[in-house]
C-alpha cells in the first residue's frame, strides 16, 4: 500500500472523529490553527479528499442540509483507518527533521555584516518572545477547558521547543558579538 502522507494524515485525523463535509474539515482546520503545524492550505483540501477517496481509503456521500444544499460527506472507509493508525504509530514513535526557513537565512548569514546580523537575531529574538506569551496563553486556555491531553501537549511541546530555540538564539548572538 502507498504510504500516507503527512497532509492526508492530518485529514484522516479530522475525518476520524467523525463524517464531515469539505467546508467543515476547512473550519476544523482553521479553528485549530492546523496551518501552523501541518502542510495543508485551503486549496489542499479537496485535492486530497478526492486523491485519498480513488485509494478507498475514504468514501463520500451525498447529503441535503437543513438549508436545502447538497454536501459531499466524507468518513473513513475501514482500509483508511487502518492505514491512519498504521501512520499515526509511525508519526509517534520516529523523529524527523524539521524544515525552518530560518535554516535558510542562518546558513547565509556570513553575507551580512555582524552588527547587522546580530540586529537581525534580536528581531527573531522578540518575535519568539511574543511566541511564547501566545503559546503560554494557549496552553492555559487549553488546560482550563479541560481539552484533550494531546492538543494541550501540541502547545506545551511548542513552548518547549520555542524555549530551547530562544536559548539557543540567546548564546549565539553573544558569540557573534565577542567575534
Amino acid at each position: 500500500m502507498n504510504t500516507i502522507t503527512n497532509k492526508e494524515a492530518a485529514l484522516l485525523s479530522l475525518l476520524s472523529e467523525k463524517p464531515k463535509h469539505a467546508y467543515e474539515i476547512e473550519q476544523d482546520i482553521k479553528e485549530r490553527d492546523m496551518r501552523y503545524w501541518t502542510e495543508i492550505s485551503m486549496s489542499s483540501v479537496y485535492k486530497l479528499l478526492n486523491k485519498l477517496e480513488a485509494r478507498e481509503l475514504l468514501r463520500s456521500t451525498v447529503r441535503v442540509s437543513k438549508k436545502n444544499v447538497t454536501q459531499k460527506v466524507y468518513a473513513l472507509t475501514a482500509q483508511g483507518r487502518k492505514a491512519f493508525k498504521d501512520k499515526l504509530r509511525l508519526l509517534l514513535s520516529t523523529w524527523e527533521p524539521s524544515r525552518h526557513p530560518f535554516d535558510i537565512g542562518l546558513a547565509s548569514l556570513w553575507l551580512l555584516g555582524r552588527p547587522e546580523a546580530v540586529a537581525l537575531l534580536g528581531k527573531y529574538g522578540e518575535h519568539l518572545d511574543r511566541m511564547l506569551g501566545c503559546y503560554a496563553d494557549l496552553e492555559k486556555y487549553l488546560k482550563k477547558h479541560r481539552c484533550p491531553p494531546g492538543n494541550v501537549q501540541l502547545a506545551t511541546r511548542r513552548l518547549r521547543m520555542l524555549d530551547g530555540e530562544k536559548k539557543w538564539l540567546q548564546e549565539f548572538i553573544r558569540d557573534l558579538q565577542r567575534g
